[in-house]
């Protein structure tokens, strides 16, 4: 009977977490392969598989912590108007439902509206939120381009940087990270378009990866990438088995249809055409100098 009873109070507890975790985001629509640099500074003390004990019942599985404890300052997700919506929502679902404390934040309080017509409402702004554990910047487009140019924004991911354990990007938000003079030197993901070129003007190295780690530094190629990415830093914090348990809570088995994604798996005149539409609305940022001001954007 005692065991029993144990048994079903873990039940009880993994329902009302998955509630929690499916219920937490407030969202209002309208109209709507990774790798692993080495060069690992000391002070990251999370390297190494700390968890890697096994989950053998339930209590093991319910009551994991992550490690480094990330759940202290949490996980902080920097959105703004244009940016891609499944930037920010992939990780935030991966990791709500990996129990992380994970909240948005934007440069001032009050709604975002996503690039696909999606609006949050947001209610931490910048200038609440001095330090965080774990950064995530999702990117974008035009939106992304002008968030590399608001002299407010990259000093606070510059002084969120100072402490943060962990620094992270979704697709071009890369190119926020390194606007902010973080990815220098670096190995980096982003999304495929010019992204040579847009690391390059950042001291950065284009890895070509699905995501990469190099230091306290992940990044991500585009928007789905994001997903890897996050799943990839919830098995570094907690270990296999429970990356499994969050994997199965999603059902993440992706099976694409048809092959594509990247430009080397897609048909060359797709490849070919899909980057002429971003040139169209882009080209000038990709040709800007660093630090030009904004209004070489979309001359």
């Amino acid at each position: 009977m005692h065991h029993k009873k144990n048994v079903n109070n873990a039940l009880i507890r993994l329902i009302i977490s998955f509630f929690i975790s499916f219920f937490s985001l407030h969202v209002f629509a309208f109209n709507g392969g990774g790798s692993e640099h080495l060069t690992i500074p000391k002070h990251d003390f999370a390297n190494g598989g700390v968890n890697s004990q096994p989950i053998t019942n339930m209590d093991e599985l319910m009551f994991r912590q992550p490690n480094p404890n990330v759940n202290v300052n949490g996980i902080g997700i920097y959105v703004y108007d244009g940016m891609f919506s499944l930037d920010a929502l992939g990780p935030y679902q991966v990791f709500k439902t990996a129990a992380l404390k994970t909240f948005f934040i934007a440069k001032t309080k009050g709604p975002i509206t996503m690039s696909n017509g999606i609006t949050i409402n947001v209610d931490k702004s910048i200038a609440e939120v001095a330090k965080l554990d774990v950064l995530l910047i999702p990117g974008g487009a035009g939106g992304t381009a002008m968030q590399t140019i608001d002299p407010d924004v990259l000093a606070w991911i510059q002084q969120i940087d100072q402490t943060s354990i962990y620094t992270t990007s979704v697709c071009t938000g890369a190119w926020i990270l390194g606007a902010a003079g973080l990815l220098e030197g670096k190995g980096a993901a982003t999304h495929w378009y010019r992204a040579n070129e847009m690391l390059t003007k950042f001291g950065a190295e284009y890895t070509g990866k699905r995501w990469t780690r190099d230091g306290k530094y992940w990044t991500s190629a585009g928007v789905t990438a994001g997903l890897d990415m996050s799943l990839a830093l919830v098995n570094h914090l907690f270990g296999k088995e429970y990356t499994q348990a969050v994997m199965l809570d999603l059902e993440y088995d992706p099976q694409p249809p048809i092959k594509g994604g990247v430009p080397k798996k897609s048909t060359p005149i797709i490849a070919q055409l899909m980057q002429d539409m971003y040139d169209f609305f882009l080209i000038n940022f990709v040709d800007c100098p660093l630090g030009t001001p904004g209004a070489c954007l979309f001359n």
